[in-house]
């Protein structure tokens, strides 16, 4: 990969990664907010679901239909005929849930030769380059999340390429709370949590203010110092930290198939405001 942050990591077998190493890889990515671990194309899916839970429990995607025998993994495909794509807007993953999945982990299983790469975007440097008004501004603001501009009842949903669509309009249409700056539990730094796509106003704030902010704060979020990408290759393995990380999948490979493996962890804690919290 390649950009502001992020990590690539080769020579390491994670089906064969004991404690040791794998505490090393988590402080990489503590420090890093993303990983890129070359070579592991030899991972069944059993064996890559087993390198995702050292992370944390697996959380369920509600919306898309699991691959059968693991439904823990979500085999995120775009057929050589679709024209949409799968995650092909900026957001942070499932921001929905009262407890929001703390990391993604993604496989590379079918790269088309040339694009289909994955942009990422670092939100809290994106927070650390906020005039210090706006900062004054949002820091003890709450963000309306919800899935129902995705699939719920306030629009068709977006594209999900060939992944089999999960209609859930009740859950979808849910609303949580989470802080709009929020401090990562394991580093104690601020960022922000912005999902544009999932946010249906700030608390507190007329309708046409809040998307308003929500506008400025996505679109800085993802200016060029603060982004990276992740050049897919068979048998690579992501891990995002969706704590303080957004990203996109770039739709630039018309005719060609691609398909990635993702599992959605949570950490069990939800979004804070200030100060590290406990499991």
């Amino acid at each position: 990969m390649n950009g502001a942050f992020g990590a690539e990591i080769t020579g390491v077998d994670l089906a064969a990664l004991d404690d040791t190493g794998f505490a090393a890889l988590a402080g990489i990515l503590r420090e890093r907010r993303v990983l890129c671990v070359r070579g592991q194309a030899h991972l069944a899916p059993t064996r890559f679901l087993e390198f995702a839970r050292r992370f944390g429990d697996v959380t369920p995607y509600p919306f898309g239909e699991p691959m059968e025998g693991v439904p823990e993994i979500l085999r995120i495909i775009k057929e050589p005929s679709s024209k949409g794509n799968f995650g092909g807007v900026w957001h942070t993953d499932s921001p929905y849930h009262e407890i929001p999945p703390s990391h993604t982990v993604i496989m590379g299983i079918d790269i088309p030769e040339g694009g289909g790469d994955t942009l990422v975007a670092d939100m809290r440097a994106a927070y650390e380059a906020l005039p210090q008004a706006v900062k004054d501004r949002i820091r003890d603001m709450d963000g309306i999340f919800t899935a129902t501009r995705v699939h719920g009842s306030a629009g068709a949903g977006l594209e999900l390429g060939d992944v089999k669509r999960v209609a859930d309009r009740k859950r979808a249409d849910q609303e949580f709370r989470h802080p709009l700056v929020r401090t990562h539990p394991e580093t104690g730094l601020p960022g922000l949590y912005v999902s544009a796509c999932h946010m249906s106003g700030l608390a507190g704030l007329p309708a046409d203010e809040a998307q308003s902010l929500i506008d400025y704060l996505a679109d800085h979020v993802v200016r060029d110092e603060f982004t990276a990408r992740i050049r897919w290759t068979r048998g690579t393995v992501a891990v995002l930290d969706n704590r303080c990380v957004q990203h996109k999948a770039l739709n630039d490979y018309p005719g060609r198939r691609r398909e990635i493996h993702r599992i959605q962890i949570t950490d069990g804690r939800r979004p804070t405001r200030r100060g590290k919290v406990s499991p």
